[in-house]
């Protein structure tokens, strides 16, 4: 009867030659399948578990996802809700710099005209210290730029809000040096300390002075965490998908 029963089987359904298997063995009073019928079954149980596994993979895998979703969805709402800006942020840079931001972008730059010069002052999020508190980094690092016609004074400057540091002045192309090789200035602790003191002149004269390293810790301290928002907010809508 078994084997009457495999020959059935070749023309029914999973479903129906499962039944039929169930019925004939009981009728029988075997307990054992058939070598041929055993082997013609054995794919079955296989794909069976396989598609089990797949299953509780994706379950896992979808409780997984929501619940990265939802800390990213919460953690965007309390940083919005808790952003405030620095009041000297929202008064705008010192008088008459202008700034100029991409969002997503960490570069951050200051514009301004003095005589037949062009200033740029140029400081990067990423290239900061990590601030110890709320309030700003505690020092700021930045570029400042002094550009006439083809060639620019290239200042390497950092500030802790209450004076400015001059750690390098190079001579090089407007466009920057082609070869790292190039020979763009000594080191500044070694130059003459007058020589120094008339290059942080140099520099007031233009507007660069620790108000200016005071606003610009603020502002770094401002614009990670407006990047962090939008950072927050894109991998929530990403994960969420």
């Amino acid at each position: 009867r078994i084997s009457t029963l495999f020959l059935r089987t070749r023309k029914m359904s999973r479903v129906q030659c499962l039944r039929l298997l169930a019925n004939g063995l009981r009728q029988s009073g075997k307990s054992a399948l058939p070598a041929a019928f055993a082997a013609s079954v054995a794919p079955l149980r296989a794909q069976a578990g396989i598609q089990f596994q797949s299953i509780r993979a994706f379950t896992v895998s979808s409780v997984v996802q929501n619940e990265l979703a939802n800390i990213l969805k919460s953690e965007h709402k309390y940083e919005v809700e808790n952003y405030e800006k620095p009041e000297v942020i929202a008064a705008g840079p010192p008088a008459p710099f202008v700034l100029a931001e991409t969002a997503g972008d960490t570069l951050l730059t200051l514009t301004r005209k003095f005589n037949n010069e062009d200033i740029n002052v140029d400081l990067h999020v990423n290239n900061q210290m990590a601030p110890e508190d709320d309030n700003g980094s505690t020092v700021v690092s930045f570029n400042v730029s002094v550009t006439k016609g083809d060639k620019s004074l290239v200042f390497e400057c950092e500030s802790d809000g209450n004076d400015l540091f001059i750690l390098h002045v190079s001579y090089e192309p407007k466009d920057g040096v082609s070869q790292e090789s190039v020979f763009t200035g000594p080191v500044f602790e070694e130059l003459d300390e007058k020589l120094q003191e008339e290059f942080k002149r140099f520099l007031s004269a233009r507007g660069v002075t620790a108000d200016l390293g005071e606003y610009l810790r603020f502002l770094i301290f401002d614009k990670e965490q407006r990047e962090y928002t939008n950072w927050l907010s894109n991998v929530s809508e990403f994960v969420s998908k």
